[in-house]
């Protein structure tokens, strides 16, 4: 699995979507934190595990890991999950913010 995406983010608004290879991670900041979504499909013909970490970064210190698992997904089906990421530390939202895959495991259920 690759930790950086094969190429650069498109831009929708404030909206940056990155895609790792067919994991798509979608990034919006706003005042609080940056809304983060992930969206994994399940491209195999049994159901599917899937456990994904993401550090979503910035400058001035804003730097925020987030782990989803979707236990049962079915084929043709897809793991979807979203949140707000908060940085503890009170740094800055970003509003350019990045992400990368730290750590992402998928097993057959």
């Amino acid at each position: 699995m690759a930790t950086v995406p094969a190429a650069a983010p498109k831009q929708e608004g404030d909206t940056k979507a990155y895609k790792f290879g067919d994991i798509e991670i979608l990034l919006t900041p706003n005042e609080l934190g940056v809304y983060t979504a992930i969206h994994i499909p399940n491209l195999s013909r049994r159901p599917m595990f899937f456990s994904i970490t993401v550090r979503v970064t910035g400058p001035r210190g804003y730097a925020v890991t987030m782990k989803r698992e979707f236990p049962s997904v079915l084929p043709g089906d897809s793991g979807r999950d979203a949140g707000l990421l908060i940085s503890k530390d009170k740094a800055p939202v970003p509003t350019d913010p990045t992400v990368q895959i730290v750590a992402f495991e998928q097993v057959g259920s």
